[in-house]
């Protein structure tokens, strides 16, 4: 086998991959209309997550919560 080849066949596995993610994303899409994911911090098991945001919801910023009383909260300046 010559090179070209060998590159091929390691690289085709992640390809076909992407290919089905972005037809699965599209068809969603197609479907369901446009989304608007953020992280979403579940206090019950006290981690965060990719989730589906609400229409109008914003999602979970980790500095916000680190900052002190006298900090900036939107922040450096």
């Amino acid at each position: 086998m010559t090179n070209p080849t060998i590159v091929m066949l390691i690289l085709s596995p992640f390809a076909l991959v992407f290919v089905y993610a972005a037809w699965h994303e599209a068809r969603r899409r197609h479907t369901d209309g446009h989304s608007n994911y953020g992280l979403v911090y579940d206090p019950e098991t006290d981690t965060t997550h990719v989730s589906l945001l609400e229409e109008g919801e914003t999602g979970y910023d980790p500095e916000a919560e680190q900052a002190g009383p006298d900090e900036d909260k939107t922040g450096p300046s």
